[in-house]
């Protein structure tokens, strides 16, 4: 919305100017870019964005009006080349800014070559190509380093798992799978039985030890579809997809006996209680997640180690 409003107050006047110079064309290909900015920055004030009024209607559009200024004016216009490369990697994403790319360059410089003295060319062509090569790298760069901060916000530090930050979206986007495909799906929680004992006796960085064990053990023994949260302390859960109640009681179990087996810590054996719940269809995410959560409180009053469903 801020690279919109920003491009009509700067257009405005050269589409008024181009106008009154008699320079009709250029100056309705002015009102046309002003006036697709101002209905971006509307859809954008709504939380909307539409690709195609940036790909099929902006990004052709300043193209062909700089190479049409270019063609008229000559040097006086030959500064909005660049401008125009680097707005191409403001409004698009990536892959399509650096096509719109190669196409404004193969547009604007023959339009270039043939109107500018050779001098000017060549340094309009040399600097052109570097504010192209940097808009392109510094982009690339930028969503590198946004998709990583994305995977460590989500991801809880200690155990590599899934963090609560992408909880409730993991859990709405499962119940509408099932309610398109009716794929069944399941939920586990699982909670690390007597831990505050384990951080009294054996210290907090024991404590922090098990807690990697037991992350390192879920990631590793459940499906690459499956989704595994850390949602507290010593509380984890795992999205289950393609799984009903009695298959993913039998996941459990198997789970529940595979920590009880392992030494993940010195001079003990972890254990854990676990709770199952499918996936009904009058359940919202917070429901589900409180069945859950009941079965995991039942298996714990129960005596612990032990799956409840």
């Amino acid at each position: 919305m801020g690279v919109s409003l920003i491009s009509v107050i700067l257009v405005v006047p050269f589409g008024i100017n181009n106008i009154l110079q008699g320079r009709t064309l250029l100056g309705l290909m002015c009102v046309a870019i002003t006036l697709l900015c101002i209905i971006t920055a509307w859809f954008c004030y709504h939380g909307k964005y539409f690709l195609s009024i940036s790909v099929l209607g902006l990004a052709p559009m300043i193209t062909f009006a700089i190479a049409l200024a270019v063609y008229r004016q000559g040097d006086v216009a030959s500064y909005w080349v660049f401008a125009g490369v680097l707005s191409l990697y403001f409004i698009l994403p990536e892959k399509q800014a650096w096509g719109a790319n190669v196409l404004f360059l193969a547009i604007n410089l023959p339009v270039s070559w043939y109107v500018l003295e050779q001098a000017s060319f060549i340094r309009l062509f040399a600097v052109l190509i570097g504010v192209s090569f940097y808009a392109s790298y510094s982009i690339r760069e930028i969503n590198k380093q946004h998709a990583l901060l994305k995977e460590q916000v989500a991801r809880d530090p200690l155990t590599g798992l899934y963090n609560r930050s992408l909880l409730r979206s993991s859990l709405e986007q499962a119940i509408n799978v099932n309610r398109r495909t009716d794929i069944p799906v399941s939920l586990l929680m699982l909670d690390i039985d007597d831990f505050k004992l384990v951080n009294d006796q054996l210290g907090h960085d024991v404590g922090d030890s098990s807690l990697k064990a037991i992350g390192y053990a879920l990631h590793s023994y459940f499906r690459d579809s499956d989704m595994v949260f850390r949602v507290g302390g010593e509380e984890f859960l795992v999205l289950l997809y393609n799984s009903n109640k009695a298959n993913s009681t039998i996941i459990a179990e198997k789970l529940r006996k595979k920590i009880e087996k392992q030494s993940l810590i010195p001079d003990r054996n972890l254990t854990v209680s676990i709770g199952v719940s499918e996936l009904k269809s009058e359940m919202g995410w917070e429901a589900w997640m409180k069945r859950c959560d009941n079965n995991l409180y039942l298996a714990k009053s129960r005596g612990r180690n032990r799956v409840v469903s």
